[in-house]
């Protein structure tokens, strides 16, 4: 309940204190967007994942594995999710950005869940916590809820601009940011916030309560570096509402379907300045 209250809360700030218009992305030339833009897509794309089950049933890849070695491994995980965010926010600011930051991200989200796993469950039979075969009914009850999202987000006549192409670095430069974005970003932040955080927290704890964490978790380690001048607390709802209900809507595709290619697609469009280019050269 308190995470709900958070994510309530974070509109309502916005919408009281007149800040309404914000940059979702913290690149300086990404365009700014109304607090309605941010929060349609993601919500009409939760209403209708819960509309679309399609007779799916929940599933927990953890029903087998000891509660034990579930909280331990769970425990690693929170810790390298909560060090992200204080280790980028007390390196220099120019820091926050480049190699180091891919860097430290793959070390918190990928190395040290990877070897704390091994560790903890010493020979025995690993339990996979993202199962990369899909049936088919999981990669077709989803769509209705990402085609809506996307439409809402990137096309419609409610989406923001896409960025523009005039901001964007040269081609070499922005090829090799988009590909280490889409691993790090695309690929990397779903496969630990939702397959390795999620997962665990949902054997434990339950759907709803493990989407409302990972999802807030998610929005922290955004705080670093969307955090501008100006009020910190209207920086911090900022980001809930654009990161944190961006996470929601992920989260709740992840728990409801356990198709994690197709959450980390969502996630690979709004990250990929492709899109943008994309989208400009068809006249969006």
């Amino acid at each position: 309940m308190c995470g709900l209250a958070v994510l309530v809360a974070a509109p309502l700030w916005l919408l009281l204190t007149g800040h309404t218009s914000f940059r979702g992305s913290a690149d300086e030339g990404a365009p700014p967007m109304t607090l309605w833009q941010a929060m349609l897509p993601p919500l009409v794309g939760i209403a209708l994942t819960r509309m679309v089950p399609l007779g799916l049933t929940e599933t927990d890849p953890f029903s087998r594995s000891p509660r034990a070695l579930v909280f331990r491994e769970m425990w690693v995980i929170l810790v390298a999710a909560l060090a992200f965010p204080t280790v980028i926010a007390v390196l220099p600011a120019g820091a926050s950005r480049g190699v180091g930051y891919a860097a430290l991200k793959v070390l918190l989200f990928l190395v040290v869940p990877l070897v704390a796993f091994r560790l903890l469950r010493g020979e025995e039979q690993p339990t996979a916590a993202i199962p990369f075969r899909v049936p088919r009914l999981r990669w077709l009850a989803p769509l209705p809820a990402v085609l809506a999202w996307f439409y809402l987000s990137r096309i419609g006549p409610l989406a923001p601009p896409p960025y523009p192409a005039a901001a964007l670095p040269d081609p070499v430069t922005l090829a090799v940011v988009s590909l280490v974005t889409l691993l790090t970003a695309g690929v990397l932040e779903e496969v630990f916030y939702r397959g390795f955080l999620q997962t665990r927290l949902e054997s434990l704890l339950g759907r709803w309560l493990a989407i409302m964490v990972s999802s807030l978790l998610f929005a922290a380690m955004h705080l670093p570096t969307h955090l501008h001048s100006g009020s910190v607390v209207t920086g911090l709802a900022t980001v809930l509402v654009f990161q944190g209900l961006f996470g929601v809507f992920c989260g709740y595709l992840w728990s409801r379907y356990r198709n994690i290619w197709i959450v980390i697609a969502v996630h690979i469009v709004v990250n990929l300045a492709y899109v943008d280019l994309l989208l400009g050269w068809l006249g969006r």
